[in-house]
């Protein structure tokens, strides 16, 4: 009978070191496929594909407080000297809040010097961007003189643009200010119909009534805590992102969309399959939600006290498929109200245009936004007015 358990008890010792010595093995092979992928895949990004940022093998914090509803009168702004690393697809870049909250040097608030202030939203700030390349420091390279930067992303409007205008801006001395429209989103950012059909929590100005007669109401009662955690799950992506070169290919070819047996950027499969691609907001906008956006440019320039204003648009994909040639609605409208109140409008859609260029050659592969070479376009066109602005 001993001899039988003995046995038994053999038996299954060697089944356990059988099992431990192929599991041993599987983990072994995992570990050199796993290296061997992610070495081709770092090589493959290296000296053939260089497009694809590599990883920064750092450390990432997905919960950074960087976007933070923290200002009373417009929401969102970002931290006083918070960073953040913006990591996808095609770029990683790493941004930088002064102590004054901005995503620029820090800048004090008076100088003797001229100075232009520069507003709008993620287009302005600068998304996925390193600060170089930006439209504010390729013009303060260009005029030798400070162009603070007071753009941010979070679904930032003209309502938002002007009480930041009124609240924060001003406290900084300046002679020329530039604000950056984008119709794309504008007018939804400035919908407070559209956020309560969304059930927004977040804190945001918006306007009700008709112009001139409106009433400023906010979509909370208090600003949040925004130290609030991060789920895991983000916080393990944006950290994989950073360690593994494979992964980072995955996402870039997820940048991508095939449609007609080609592959195209996704923002612009999205505008595709929206069935109306060439739904543009230079056309297609409500009478109401104009009046809205004319108000609050009303009130900028009334808050500038005398200072050059100068506003421009910015186009997306579907804005460019929709010109051709003729001034649009829009751009009629903004022209018409700088005759009346003396500022100065641009129309990047038509400058644009008329270079030859489209969405595809100014934005990013991965995102419906500038890269460098828009920023560039963009400091160009606009470069001969503010020069214009600040002789004057």
């Amino acid at each position: 009978m001993t001899g039988k358990v003995n046995s038994d008890w053999t038996n299954g010792s060697n089944q356990v070191s059988k099992i431990y010595s192929a599991v041993k093995q599987f983990g072994l092979w995992l570990v050199i496929m796993i290296g061997l992928l992610e070495l081709s895949s770092f090589l493959y990004i290296k000296y053939i594909n260089p497009n694809i940022p590599l990883p920064t093998y750092s450390m990432v914090n997905a919960g950074s407080k960087f976007w933070v509803e923290i200002d009373e009168h417009f929401g969102v702004w970002h931290k006083p000297g918070s960073s953040y690393l913006h990591n996808k697809s095609c770029f990683v870049v790493k941004y930088q809040a002064n102590a004054m909250g901005m995503r620029d040097k820090e800048r004090s608030l008076a100088s003797s010097s001229p100075r232009v202030a520069l507003l709008g939203d993620s287009f302005i700030e600068g998304w996925g961007n390193a600060s170089p390349d930006r439209l504010s420091d390729r013009l303060e390279k260009a005029l030798g003189t400070e162009v603070l930067n007071f753009g941010t992303s979070g679904g930032f409007g003209t309502v938002q643009e002007w009480l930041q205008y009124k609240h924060f801006v001003a406290r900084f001395s300046h002679d020329v200010v530039i604000l950056g429209l984008l119709p794309h989103n504008d007018f939804n950012d400035n919908s407070y119909t559209l956020a309560v059909q969304q059930k927004s929590t977040a804190y945001r100005p918006y306007l009700v009534g008709e112009y001139p007669d409106y009433k400023l109401v906010y979509t909370a009662e208090h600003l949040p805590d925004y130290n609030r955690g991060t789920p895991w799950l983000k916080s393990f992506d944006f950290t994989l992102r950073e360690w593994s070169s494979f992964y980072r290919i995955m996402r870039y070819l997820g940048s991508f969309r095939i449609r007609n047996y080609k592959l195209v950027p996704h923002w612009q499969a999205e505008f595709d399959d929206t069935g109306k691609p060439d739904h543009s907001y230079y056309y297609d906008f409500a009478e109401a939600d104009w009046q809205i956006m004319r108000y609050t440019i009303e009130q900028l320039v009334a808050e500038a006290k005398g200072k050059k204003v100068i506003v421009f648009t910015i186009p997306v994909h579907s804005d460019f498929l929709r010109y051709k040639g003729a001034e649009p609605p829009l751009s009629e409208k903004l022209r018409q109200l700088s005759e009346q109140k003396n500022f100065v409008y641009v129309d990047l859609l038509k400058e644009m245009s008329q270079r030859g260029l489209k969405a595809h050659d100014l934005f990013f592969v991965c995102d419906n936004h500038w890269g460098a070479f828009g920023n560039e376009v963009a400091t160009g066109i606009l470069l001969p007015y503010v020069e214009n602005a600040l002789k004057k």
